[in-house]
Order: structure tokens, then C-alpha cells, then sequence
């Protein structure tokens, strides 16, 4: 056998010919060829030759030198020695072949960088058999995007009859009877058999095989093949994202890999996400995970804030980036995936790689939606004459109370209405009559609320020539939100060109910018003047108007301090955010298989938030108008440096190598003003001067310069043994110079036994591959630094209140702080069976946090009582599992699932030396602990509690379950980590000795199952996630349904829920009384409820409209139907088990939409 180039004859050995060919398409060759070749597919490759008249074989070296595909061929079927005319301008390396090699051959696509060349060859009839009729068939093969699949094969099955798809995706075929089968392949999709059973045309749609081993998964600097990778990594396939109403990719992805939690903090429009990738060790450092899109590391902007009294929620770190932008998703789970990124990486790295233009016909696509969410209120307050019946009811049970009525005391009605307590006799509030006439009231959550609606329009072009390739798109997102005063804008555009200089050089330029507008509403629970929107009109009493007859908002009479929810509206509260990110990067390849790379980006922006308090709102008529300006300015720059370097060595060994130098820089500025005392409310914050009031003045700055060296060794031996290993070595302005660098090094080992050859008659085994890996990483993402800090000092001198400014420390410094550091280990196993119809990863991981950032307490003699310190450890374990199943695999139907779990458990390993547990505390108890006394159900009439002997009937009883273990003085005993020693036993006493550890708020586990089925025309996409394991409170109800005092008290409204409250009427009940917070240890853990969840995340249902309905202009048409949030299977009683994070959170709601896809 002899080779010259990459033509490989093989017609001296033809008796071999059959098991060659095996050799090369399964094995170690085709391996080979894969690796020495740059990763661009052959179908997906332009050409340029200029060779003129030539051989056949010259020519095919020729084009192998430009492009690394290898072609294989017999000389025996094949003329190499033909003279050929190889002259070809930007041509498809597929049709170039095509026209080379002349009719009756089969240009096929093997593998990614693989060609092979076959004669075409018909069925031969008995000589004596009558010869059978031709047909002809033709049609044209696409993927599921309608792209023309050039060089697809398509082969009469049982017979070497073949032929291979021409540039733009069309195919004819002759073939000799009826009842033929043809199969349609193509190199990445699923193989498909079709009868002709008298059919002329026959057009095929290829589905992406996502069971391909030789998936390329984006790694940290670079990429791997899916089989290589030793490291914990999941990727989520972004065509099974659902993206019409959701304006982050963070919505979309919950449930959707295996260790990633994402938690919406607020349904509010653009709402913050809380995304952590196995759990949360950190105690003051972030817990956060490092997000890198196309190769630069984001930051996101400090919340936004102004100086009025009201939060407006948090903004996702995504919400700057079109989700329709994103190509693909990888994310780095153990230490030895994101050691690569160092201190950066400790908890985790979600990687986004944009799209990017591809060579060919220009690609347009629109898709358009518009979407509705129907606001249906969920918290059931009462009504005007509800309300002052239940007012008139509990002014006489407040009274009974005060004046010790039976149960409340020893006292008979009669008794104390002859001699009532401070002399004061009850009295009802409002007579029948009145009751009778009141009318509706005022329904003030009506008055603040509407139906949401939100709409999208998206248009990107993608296309190029062989040297030149772009994507440009742009997004409009405009959300209004279910209160009527929130609302989310967002305008963005994206160009992403690669210009191939020469066979040596290529360089490009990702740009995006965005602008966001935030129509804020007034969030939160507080009392007073700092009453959220839904909180305060939840609260507000039905019996006062919206607005009087003057145009003022009335408050309430007996709770003046409390605003009007209808005035809140007139607030004006408005966040833009500008941001851009420049991305250039140059490729110089100075030898084959070496790539250098450079990289130099910026990120920069602006966050603004403007408010006024005009003077209809209770805090602003007491300021006389008040208005804020916050500006904050945000530079983040990049320059990497890597050189990469593959070699591949006796067909065995594959070695990768990766070098690099990176070097960032944060800047954060801010600055805020304001100013009050205004003549009138029209100047808004626009003309601060204009404010008789004591102006607001201050600007900050924080700058942070980072400087990394990094490596990495990917080494593959037999395509089974593999071997990855990374260190880098980082460096932060925030340390003093004795800790300022850090090293975090990682190595994985992996070994896919499916490879072994006692392995190959198990045909069902497809991949069977085990993973063990150790890393270290860092965190240095705390709010402060090593350093000392320092404040102004304004002070107040003489009688006429001169200001005197001075500075003053505030903090120490520390010269030995250093890096919070996380050491884990990972175990792992992925598997595939039956032709990758059952595939997989198993995940178990145990991470140390040693070195905690912590801000720690010194003796309180000390002037300075902080300084940031390394205290403590923590421990995080962990289990994930990943399933993808293909259940049903038909021509006209197919139906895949996707099943993840997760399940963490973070503890405290170690505290610090001066810790001061409380009684109940112990050394190893999980981060976020729940500790609480237990209840014991209601006092009812006649009760005796021993160990609450003041409880009255109505009120919670807590169990007596233990008591502290005391010396001959009486004193508590203590261990020698200052743990209170208790007795196990009941000692007749309620106090901290009972309290109880019951659990974490965290969620036992995790999970999220999808399902994508295909039929004919109709996709149907549903997906669920849910937390199970984990209890909470209902703010809400705890808040506004358990007590009714308030009601008679100062005039505010309830819940429904009030009428289930014990009363002397109403003993049976599973809810106290009012006075159930009279007992001195409080409720305990009465109210405490499963707030596990099954949510419904998403529906939806498209359908393909067949292309012969629009002709050539549209390339295909989709029209679907998206249902978000249908519902939610939970025991929980409250709004929401995932947002209700206080009382009267912004809602979550359903959301319907309807779309469509358009491809020109």
C-alpha cells in the first residue's frame, strides 16, 4: 500500500479492500485524519484553484493542501492519471469534486475531513431474468433550519447503487424497482430510510445526530470532542431552548443541566436570576459562577440604586445579550473543567459562544412574537363590607382580650363591661345599616395591576465566502409588566466577522451593543413610608378612595405614616443601561497544527437610575418633592495571548497543548446627587439647583488589575486512555504583596473502556467512559479588599451646625490575606447504549472551601473592629445525573426526553477560632440552617402547659424537648469548641436549650425533564423543573392572614384567610388566634410548610409549513404556540414557592405567545 499525499491508492491490495475501508471509517485512520485536520466540515468549505490543466491525483493533493480533506479511492476504479481542468473560484469542495472526477462516481462524506470516491454501480439482473424497470427519483435533502445538505449520500438500499446530493442540496437517483428503500446519509445527522413505493420526488429533512461522539464541546480557551473530555461538563443544545417571551438565555436554562440552580429572585420584568453550579460554599465571597461570552469574562454592574426609598429589584447579568444570539452552551462543573480560569472559576463557568457566518448564500432569518400574561390575583384580600363586619368582630375580641374575657382571663362579659379596663367600654365600629350600604370599596390591586404583554422581533443575516464570513442580527424586546408602573425595553445589536487573510492568518471581530430601559416598580415589604406597590395595596383599607374630588390620595386617617398605593403610580423610576462588548481576536498559523491566537476586548457601560418622589406621595409631600440621579460607569478590558499546538503521533497518540497570558482590568465608577424642597414636581431630576434642600453629593471608584499565565495538556492514547491536566497562575490587585499570586492547578484522567477491543461484540455498548479528576480554584470576589479603608467625617460644630469634613478609618488592613481556595474531587461516567438511544453522565463530587473570606470582628475596644480575614471552611457534596433517551424513532414520528438531577449538601467544616456559637449552634451544621423550637399545635380551653404556664387558649404551644446541662453553680457547660452541652431530656422549661436544627433552606434536590416530539409538520416541546425537599413561610400569609388586630386597630385589610383564625367560636381550627406572637418564644416552627414544586416551565407546539406553500423566497416557515409557567404542582399554600422570597412579591404569572419563524 502506498500513499502519496493524502490520495491513497490502495488497488495492490484489493483482496483487502472491504477491510481497509472498515479500518478507515471506524478506526485509529479516520481518528488520525480528524485530529491533523483544522475543524471546519468539508460540506461547510469553500475552494479556490487555479491549477489549469492537470491530473486527477494532483488536483486532489492540491486541494488537500488547502483545505486538509483526505480523499481515498481505488486506482482500480478510478483514473488518477485522467487529465482534469481544475480551475474553481469560491466552489463547494464537494461539488468541485463531483465536477473532477466526472460522472459515475459517488462523492461521499465519510467523516468530518474525510472524502471517499466510489464508482457508481448497478444491480445486475440474472441473465436469464427479464430486465426490470428503471425509476427515476429525485428530491433535495435539508436540515431542520431548510439548509441545502451538499455531498449527502444517498444509496438504494442492498445494492452499491448510490449517488451524493450536488451544491444546493438536490439529488437524482435511478433505481430498479417499486418496492427500493433509499437511505439518505449524511456526516452529524440521523440516518433515515425511505420506500419509494411509487413516488417520483422524495424531499428528506436530516435531523442533527445528537448522540455524535465526535460533538465538539467548547472548553475553557478551545475545544475537545465530546469522547476527549475528562472533566465534569454539560452542554444545553440551544434549538430546544424555548426563547419567545424570555429576555435572558438564563430564563430558559433552568432544569436544563444537570448542578446548574437558577432561581428567579423576582418576576419582575428583566427580573435578577440567582445562578449557582453545585451549590453555595462561600459565606461573604460570591457564590456566583464566572460567565465568558465568546471568550471574555463578564462582570456584571452593581445593583442599581438611588436615594429614594423604595428597591427595585435586581437585573440578570444576561439581560445585555440577545438569547437568539447564542450558538452554543457549555458549562464547567469540577475543578478539573475550570482550573483554566483559575481564581475566577470556584464556582463554575458557564461558557457562551455567539454565531458566527458560514460560507455560502446569504442566510436570513426573522422571527417575530408577541406574547400575553394575563394578571389573575392570587392574593384574596376583603371586601368593603367584608371588611367592616370583621373590623366590627375583632374590635370586640381585641376589647374581650384586653379585659381578660373568658378565654382570655378569669373576667364574665358581664364583669368587664361593668368595669372595663381603664374605663373604656366597647363600642362597634359600624352599625347593620352601614354595612348593608357600603357599596364595593376600593380595590386597590385592581387599580395597580393590569395584563402583562410582551413582544419580540428578531432579523439576522449569516452567510460569507470562503475568506469572509458574518453574522449580523439585531433584537427588540419591549415587556410590559403585570403592575402598572413596570416595564422592560431592550434594543441590541450584533456583528460577528471572520476575514481569512491567507492560509496562515485569519481575524475577526465580535461587537455587541445593547440599551435597556427598566420602568421600575416600588418593591419590597416595609412598614410605613417604605411600603412596596403589592404590599401596600394588599394592606390599604377598602374604605379609602383612590383619589378625592381635588386630585389628592387620601391616606388613611388612623395610619398616617402609611402611603397610598394609588400615589405610588405617580413615582417616576427609570433605569437605562448601555452596554458594549468589543471582542478582536487574530489567528496566526505558523506550522500545521499550531495556532497562536490574540485577543484584546472591552466592556464597557453605563447604569443609570433616576427617580423622583413627587409631593402626591406620603414621603414626597414630607420632602416637598424629592429627586435622585445614581450614574455608575463600568470598564472592563481583556487582552489573552494562547498558542495551541496538536500533534498527533504514530496514529496512537494525540497530544494538545495550550500556553496563554491574559490580562484584565476592571475600572467601576459611580457617582449620585440629590436634592429636595422643590417649587413644583414637572422638573423631575432634571434640574437639581432648583431644590431649597440640603444637597446629596457622592462618587466612588474601584479599580482591580488582574495578570494570569496558564497551561494545559490534553493527551489521548488509542482514542480510549485520555489525560488532561491544567495550571495557571494568578495575580489581583486586591492582595497585598506577599499573597498578590496564586497557583491552581487540576488533572483529570479518563478511560472509555467502550473503546477496548474485548469490548467491540457488545454492539449495544456505545460509550462506557470513566472519569476521575482533582482541581483547584479560587475566589477573590468579595466586595473590599486587603487594604485599609476610609471614610469622610462630616461633624456638626457650634450652634450654628458648621460642618467640619475630616476622614476617618474604617477597617484594617490585612498584608497575609489571601486567595479563598477550593480543592475538589470529581468522579464521573458517561454512557450510551443502544446506538445512543440510552446516553448519559453520572456526577459525584465532593469540593473543600478552605480559606474563607470572611469579614471578620475584632474586641470591640478597638477602634477598628474589622478586617477582612481567611476564617473557616466549608464542605459541599454532591450527585447529579444526566439521561437522554430516545423513545420513539419513526419516519413520521420521533419523541426524545431529557431527565436531570441534582442533588448537593453544603456544611460547615471548620469555623473560625473566635467563633461564638449561639446555644443551638454546632460546629459542622449546613451553611444556610433553619434552626427553630418545635410546636406543639394550639391551646385550646382547659389546656395545661407545664413549661408555658402564662399561654392562653389561641396561642401556640412549644415543646419542651430539652434542657442544658448545668455545673453545681447552675451554669451552662460547654465543650471544648464553646458548644452548650444539653441533656436530651425535658427539664420543664422552654428556652434556647429547645431549639432544634431543622434543616437548610436549601432544596434536597433538584430536577428538570424534557420531551421533544416530532410528527410530520408538528414539534412539541414541554419542559418541567422543580426543588424538592425544602419548607418555607408565607410571607404573605404571615403578614396580612393570621392576625386581625391591625384591622381594628388602624384600619388595615386581610387576607381571607383571617376567618380560619382561632376564635372561642372556632376551637377546631388549624390556625391560632390573633395573639399567637404573645408567647415569648414566638411561633416556632408552626407555619413552616413543603414548598417542594412541579412547575410546568414551558409548552411549545410548531408547526413546519411545508415549503412548496411559499415557493423559492422562503426557505421554510414556522408558526408556533409558547405556554410559560401553565402551572404548578406544590403543597405550598402561598403565591409562589419560588419567588415569594417576602411578602407581597412581585407575581409570577402565566404567559402565552405566538410566533413566527421565517428563513429566507
Amino acid at each position: 500500500m502506498e500513499k502519496n499525499l493524502s490520495a491513497i491508492n490502495y488497488s495492490h491490495v484489493k483482496r483487502l479492500k472491504d477491510q481497509i475501508l472498515w479500518i478507515m471509517k471506524k478506526s485509529l485512520i479516520g481518528f488520525c485524519i480528524l485530529f491533523l485536520s483544522n475543524s471546519g466540515f468539508a460540506y461547510s468549505q469553500k475552494l479556490t484553484l487555479e491549477l489549469g490543466e492537470v491530473t486527477l491525483e494532483e488536483a486532489l493533493i492540491s486541494i488537500t493542501e488547502k483545505t486538509d480533506i483526505n480523499f481515498f479511492y481505488s486506482n482500480f476504479e478510478l483514473d488518477a492519471n485522467k487529465l482534469v481542468k481544475a480551475d474553481f473560484v469560491d466552489v463547494d469542495v464537494i461539488v468541485a469534486t463531483m465536477q473532477l472526477v466526472g460522472d459515475g462516481y459517488s462523492v461521499q462524506q465519510e467523516e468530518e475531513n474525510i472524502i471517499l470516491i466510489s464508482p457508481i454501480k448497478k444491480k445486475q439482473s440474472d441473465t436469464k431474468a427479464k430486465e426490470s424497470v428503471q425509476i427515476i427519483i429525485s428530491g433535495k435533502i435539508t436540515d431542520e433550519g431548510g439548509v441545502p445538505l451538499p455531498g449527502a449520500s444517498i444509496l438504494e438500499k442492498g445494492t452499491m447503487n448510490g449517488v451524493s446530493t450536488d451544491f444546493d442540496g438536490n439529488y437524482e437517483i435511478t433505481v430498479s424497482q417499486d418496492a427500493a428503500t433509499l437511505v439518505f446519509s449524511y456526516i452529524g445527522f440521523v440516518t433515515q430510510e425511505v420506500l419509494v413505493a411509487g413516488s417520483s420526488n422524495i424531499d428528506i429533512i436530516l435531523v442533527a445526530d445528537n448522540t455524535n461522539l465526535d460533538e465538539i464541546v467548547i472548553v475553557g480557551y478551545g475545544t475537545q470532542r465530546k469522547k476527549d473530555v475528562a472533566g465534569a461538563i454539560s452542554t444545553v443544545d440551544t434549538e430546544d431552548l424555548v426563547l419567545s417571551s424570555s429576555p435572558s438565555i438564563g430564563d430558559v436554562l433552568r432544569g436544563k443541566a444537570a448542578g446548574l440552580q437558577i432561581t428567579q429572585n423576582s418576576a419582575q420584568p428583566g427580573g435578577g436570576l440567582d445562578i449557582q453550579i453545585r451549590g453555595a460554599g462561600s459565606i461573604n465571597a460570591s457564590n456566583e459562577p464566572l460567565v465568558v461570552v465568546d471568550g471574555f469574562p463578564i462582570s456584571n454592574f452593581e445593583d442599581s440604586t438611588s436615594g429614594n426609598r423604595y428597591d427595585s429589584g435586581t437585573q440578570s447579568i444576561l439581560n445585555s445579550f440577545n438569547p437568539n444570539d447564542i450558538e452554543s452552551i457549555s458549562i464547567l462543573k469540577d475543578a478539573s473543567a475550570t482550573s483554566i480560569y483559575g481564581a475566577r472559576a470556584a464556582n463554575g463557568v458557564i461558557l457562551l459562544t455567539t454565531k458566527k457566518g458560514k460560507s455560502g448564500k446569504v442566510q436570513v432569518e426573522y422571527n417575530s412574537s408577541f406574547s400575553y400574561q394575563p394578571y389573575t390575583n392570587s392574593f384574596d384580600v376583603l371586601s368593603l363590607q367584608e371588611w367592616m363586619q370583621l373590623r366590627n368582630d375583632v374590635a370586640l375580641e381585641n376589647w374581650e382580650f384586653k379585659n381578660g374575657v373568658a378565654p382570655y382571663g378569669s373576667n364574665t362579659l358581664e364583669q368587664a363591661i361593668e368595669n372595663p379596663v381603664n374605663g373604656v367600654a366597647f363600642s362597634r365600629f359600624y352599625s347593620d345599616d352601614e354595612i348593608l350600604n357600603a357599596g364595593s370599596g376600593t380595590n386597590w390591586v385592581d387599580l395597580v395591576t393590569r395584563d402583562g404583554t410582551t413582544q419580540q422581533h428578531n432579523l439576522s443575516l449569516r452567510g460569507g465566502s470562503e475568506s469572509t464570513k458574518y453574522y449580523l442580527s439585531g433584537n427588540l424586546y419591549e415587556q410590559k409588566g403585570v403592575l402598572n408602573n413596570s416595564a422592560f425595553d431592550r434594543a441590541s445589536l450584533r456583528l460577528n466577522l471572520d476575514q481569512k487573510i491567507n492560509d496562515y492568518i485569519n481575524v475577526g471581530l465580535n461587537l455587541t451593543t445593547s440599551r435597556i430601559v427598566n420602568e421600575n416598580s416600588q418593591l419590597g415589604d416595609g412598614q410605613y413610608e417604605n411600603s412596596g406597590l403589592i404590599y401596600s395595596a394588599l394592606k390599604y383599607g377598602p374604605h379609602i378612595e383612590a383619589i378625592d374630588e381635588f386630585g389628592y390620595y387620601p391616606v388613611n386617617p388612623e395610619n398616617s405614616q402609611e402611603p397610598n398605593p394609588y400615589s405610588l403610580l405617580t413615582i417616576t423610576d427609570e433605569g437605562i443601561t448601555d452596554r458594549s462588548l468589543t471582542n478582536f481576536f487574530m489567528e496566526i498559523k505558523p506550522i500545521k497544527g499550531m495556532v497562536a491566537r490574540f485577543q484584546a476586548g472591552i466592556d464597557q457601560g453605563t447604569n443609570a437610575r433616576n427617580t423622583y418622589l413627587p409631593r402626591t406621595t406620603l414621603w414626597g409631600e414630607l420632602e416637598n418633592g424629592k429627586a435622585s440621579i445614581y450614574n455608575q460607569k463600568k470598564n472592563d478590558q481583556l487582552f489573552d495571548f494562547t498558542l495551541n499546538y496538536s500533534k498527533f503521533i504514530k496514529e496512537d497518540h494525540n497530544f494538545n497543548f495550550l500556553i496563554g497570558y491574559s490580562r484584565q482590568k476592571f475600572r467601576t465608577e459611580s457617582a449620585s446627587s440629590g436634592n429636595s424642597a422643590f417649587k413644583t414636581d414637572a422638573f423631575l431630576w432634571n434640574n437639581l439647583n432648583a431644590g431649597e434642600g440640603t444637597k446629596v453629593l457622592a462618587s466612588s471608584k474601584s479599580e482591580e488589575n488582574w495578570v494570569s499565565y496558564f497551561g494545559r495538556l490534553n493527551y489521548v492514547y488509542k482514542d480510549r486512555y485520555i489525560l488532561t491536566s491544567s495550571i495557571r497562575r494568578d495575580g489581583s490587585s486586591k492582595f497585598a504583596a506577599n499573597n498578590q499570586f496564586a497557583v491552581f492547578s487540576s488533572v483529570a484522567l479518563a478511560w472509555d473502556i467502550s473503546q477496548e477491543p474485548f469490548m467491540q461484540n457488545l454492539k449495544n455498548v456505545s460509550q462506557l467512559k470513566f472519569r476521575i479528576g482533582y482541581g483547584e480554584t479560587g475566589n477573590s470576589d468579595f466586595p473590599e479588599n486587603a487594604f485599609a479603608a476610609y471614610e469622610y467625617y462630616p461633624a456638626y460644630l457650634g450652634s450654628d451646625e458648621s460642618i467640619l469634613v475630616g476622614a476617618f478609618q474604617t477597617r484594617l488592613e490585612n498584608p497575609d490575606l489571601k486567595w479563598e481556595t477550593t480543592k475538589e474531587l470529581n468522579l464521573g461516567l458517561d454512557f450510551g447504549f443502544f446506538d445512543g438511544k440510552l446516553s448519559g453522565s453520572v456526577e459525584v463530587y465532593n469540593k473543600n472551601i478552605e480559606d474563607l473570606l470572611q469579614l471578620k470582628a475584632i474586641n470591640s475596644y478597638n477602634p477598628l473592629n474589622t478586617v477582612w480575614a481567611n476564617v473557616g471552611s466549608t464542605q459541599s457534596k454532591g450527585v447529579e445525573l444526566t439521561l437522554n433517551t430516545v423513545n420513539v424513532d419513526t419516519e413520521s414520528f420521533k419523541w426524545r426526553s431529557s431527565f436531570t438531577f441534582s442533588k448537593f449538601k453544603d456544611r460547615w467544616k471548620e469555623r473560625a477560632e473566635d467563633w461564638k456559637p449561639s446555644v443551638y449552634e454546632n460546629v459542622d451544621d449546613p451553611i444556610r440552617s433553619r434552626y427553630s423550637y418545635i410546636s406543639d399545635g394550639i391551646m385550646q380551653i382547659g389546656d395545661v402547659v407545664d413549661a408555658q404556664p402564662d399561654l392562653i387558649p389561641g396561642q401556640i404551644k412549644i415543646k419542651d424537648v430539652n434542657g442544658f446541662l448545668r455545673d453545681d453553680l447552675g451554669n451552662p457547660v460547654t465543650d471544648d469548641n464553646g458548644i452548650f452541652l444539653r441533656t436530651g431530656e425535658a427539664d420543664g422549661i422552654i428556652d434556647a436549650a429547645d431549639t432544634v436544627l431543622m434543616g437548610s433552606t436549601d432544596p434536597d434536590f433538584i430536577a428538570g425533564f424534557s420531551n421533544t416530539l416530532t410528527y410530520k409538520n408538528f414539534d412539541l416541546n414541554f419542559h418541567f423543573n422543580g426543588m424538592f425537599g425544602r419548607e418555607m413561610v408565607d410571607p404573605t400569609d404571615l403578614a396580612l392572614g393570621v392576625s386581625a388586630e391591625a384591622v381594628a386597630t388602624n384600619g388595615q385589610n386581610v387576607l381571607r384567610s383571617i376567618y380560619d383564625r382561632w376564635t372561642p367560636d372556632n376551637p377546631s381550627t388549624t390556625r391560632p388566634s390573633s395573639y399567637y406572637g404573645y408567647p415569648e418564644y414566638g411561633p416556632g416552627d408552626f407555619f413552616l410548610q413543603d414548598a417542594w414544586f412541579i412547575r410546568l416551565q414551558n409548552v411549545s407546539l410548531a408547526y413546519n409549513i411545508p415549503q412548496k406553500t411559499f415557493g423559492k423566497l422562503i426557505k421554510s416557515a414556522t408558526v408556533r404556540f409558547d405556554a410559560q409557567n401553565l402551572f404548578v404542582i406544590t403543597p405550598y399554600e402561598g403565591v409562589d414557592p419560588e419567588t415569594d422570597a417576602y411578602a407581597a412579591a412581585y407575581p409570577n404569572v402565566k404567559t402565552y405567545t405566538i410566533g413566527i419563524d421565517l428563513k429566507f
